[in-house]
């Protein structure tokens, strides 16, 4: 029975392929971006539910306004919900902070517009509800919250003041003594569910620190473990090697075994690779060198990396190739430290693929006009788009506007 139990607790849930699909997310993409974007997926799915949970109150109320109003305001929550959701299976998380500026503003247009419908009679029961959107007056908030913390507070504290105005007018005719109260029992019920959402993204943010803290230490441990042996290795040979036969030399014509002995300590000291001679290698090897030169110019940056569904070991990359976009990815993170700006966010992504390898380096600094690039820029012209060009499939992109950050796209396809 022990037996069966521990087999049965081992044994992976096999959850079906629509439900992963809608609550997981690419595994390459940072986890702060995980969180936002199955976070906005659950308040999409919110934004559609209340008012089919809410139909009671909607019909009840439907007499204190104007015909027009219930599908209208039922319109300005469904609306902003299925294009929250449809926009979560959409890569990055740039579509976030508009859609969720357009959730609230429909929110807000939503009871705005109840002011004009109401027909300013109050309810015969003031025990029951006036307006069906007061009982979600926080879900704008929990979405700006997933972008901004002060603004998804300022959304509760207008969302919670003008639902409330609405109710009371729509149940007593008038706006009473009880309003401040009912405002702060808004903000602390959804208080509760806006500090979960807190927690979710600071612990995304948290796991994306220690990953970026894991990878920086674990390229600089293997960049200084490959040094270490490459170093003993040439230690070695000296020792072993060139030593033994300088010792043995002696006066008189040299011995035809020592000579020999001497021609192969040197033939193996020339295949030593020099620190500047390319090694050609596996893609895992590829993004061991990318990460170690990220690592070496800051320890911000780190190589994030997308891969298609293939063994990494088994890619191989002419040795040139990879030279050129190591380089050109350091003279474009170098590029950032030097021009982005101090508070510039920078990331640097690696797409792997058996015919391709390709990588972006963007960020959000002030970035600049590509037009107005003097020839003298050696950065862009030499170390970026001339080391790519000079490599067959290999080509380099610089895009960028004042104030807008800038991309440099890195691209080699096997010819």
């Amino acid at each position: 029975m022990a037996a069966t139990d521990a087999s049965l607790t081992d044994t992976p849930i096999d959850h079906p392929a629509w439900m992963r699909r809608v609550f997981e997310s690419d595994s390459a993409e940072p986890d702060l971006d995980r969180v936002r974007r199955v976070g906005a997926r659950f308040l999409g799915l919110g934004f559609i539910g209340y008012p089919l949970v809410s139909i009671t109150q909607i019909v009840a109320a439907a007499p204190l306004t104007a015909p027009w109003w219930p599908p209208v305001s039922i319109l300005l929550s469904v609306g902003p919900g299925i294009l929250l959701i449809l926009a979560s299976f959409r890569p990055g998380t740039a579509w976030l902070g508009p859609l969720a500026l357009t959730t609230w503003g429909g929110y807000l247009l939503g009871v705005a517009l109840w002011f004009m419908a109401w027909n300013g009679t109050p309810l015969a029961d003031p025990g029951d509800s006036a307006q069906w959107m007061i009982a979600f007056c926080g879900m704008p908030s929990m979405v700006l919250m997933l972008i901004h913390t002060r603004l998804g507070l300022i959304s509760l504290a207008v969302s919670s003041l003008v639902a409330n105005i609405s109710q009371q007018l729509g149940r007593f005719g008038a706006v009473n003594a009880d309003l401040a109260l009912e405002i702060v029992w808004s903000f602390v019920f959804t208080g509760v569910f806006l500090s979960v959402v807190l927690v979710a993204i600071r612990t995304g943010r948290m796991l994306d620190e220690t990953r970026e803290a894991t990878y920086r230490a674990a390229a600089n441990a293997a960049a200084t473990s490959a040094r270490d042996v490459e170093q003993a290795r040439i230690d070695a040979i000296v020792h072993d090697r060139v030593i033994a036969s300088l010792l043995a030399v002696e006066p008189g014509r040299p011995d035809a075994r020592l000579a020999a002995q001497a021609r192969s300590a040197l033939e193996e000291l020339a295949r030593v690779p020099t620190p500047t001679e390319p090694v050609a290698g596996s893609a895992r090897d590829a993004i061991r060198r990318m990460r170690s030169a990220a690592a070496d110019i800051s320890e911000r940056f780190d190589v994030e990396v997308v891969m298609d569904e293939t063994d990494d070991g088994l890619i191989v990359y002419p040795a040139e190739v990879v030279d050129a976009v190591v380089e050109a990815m350091s003279e474009a993170l170098r590029n950032v430290l030097r021009h982005a700006g101090p508070d510039a966010d920078c990331a640097a992504i690696v797409h792997i693929a058996p015919d391709s390898l390709s990588m972006a380096v963007v960020d959000n600094g002030t970035g600049f006009d590509p037009g107005s690039v003097a020839p003298g820029r050696l950065g862009i012209v030499v170390s970026i788009r001339g080391r790519l060009a000079r490599i067959p499939g290999g080509r380099a992109h610089v895009s960028s506007r004042p104030g807008r950050g800038t991309t440099v796209s890195i691209t080699w396809e096997r010819p």
